[in-house]
């Protein structure tokens, strides 16, 4: 299971259930969809339910995934999300390897941070000295047990209803609480 989840997709609640929404560019009728698939622990029975239309397995999809074309009036809210975390006092964007059981904590392009969390030298190589911008921010290892509190920072989209909340703990006190 994915503890957090992916910040390159946009969510929806449809129905009581959240789903991935996807702007689909390849159908000219129909602008976005709600997407449903194994893959991203998506709860595909309750998309079979619904009607969703199933996606061939092949090159594209690997797993068994589901489509449903939506219109923003039929859903119950719509968001993006960034992951969050506080670490020594510092709340930070952040990112989970289950496998690894480690957080991936983003510094950005702060230098305070970088030298507190002993990478400065990383910080004058890219950004400092040269006065290069850096496009790939910075980011330290952490183990899990060090990020007591995680949560997602929902914001609304554009042109698409939001009902709250704005933000959603995922961990809290060490505990995850899905």
């Amino acid at each position: 299971m994915n503890r957090l989840k992916e910040v390159r997709f946009y969510y929806a609640i449809y129905k009581s259930f959240e789903f991935i929404l996807v702007d689909n560019d390849d159908d000219k009728t129909t602008e976005w969809e709600l997407f449903s698939s194994l893959k991203y622990d998506n709860d595909v029975q309750k998309a079979k339910e619904m009607n969703f239309r199933p996606l061939p397995i092949g090159d594209r999809y690997t797993v068994e995934s589901y489509y449903l074309p939506i219109t923003p009036s039929e859903l119950d809210s719509a968001y993006s999300i960034e992951n969050y975390c506080e670490y020594n006092g510092d709340v930070l964007k952040c990112a989970y390897s289950e496998e690894r059981r480690t957080f991936s904590v983003e510094l950005g392009e702060n230098e305070e941070l970088c030298r507190r969390y002993g990478i400065g030298d990383v910080y004058d190589r890219y950004i400092g000295s040269r006065g290069y911008e850096c496009y790939n921010d910075l980011w330290i290892v952490v183990p899990e047990d060090e990020v007591l509190d995680v949560w997602e920072q929902r914001s609304p989209i554009k042109g698409f209803p939001f009902h709250g909340p704005e933000k959603v703990y995922v961990r809290k006190d060490g505990v995850w609480l899905r």
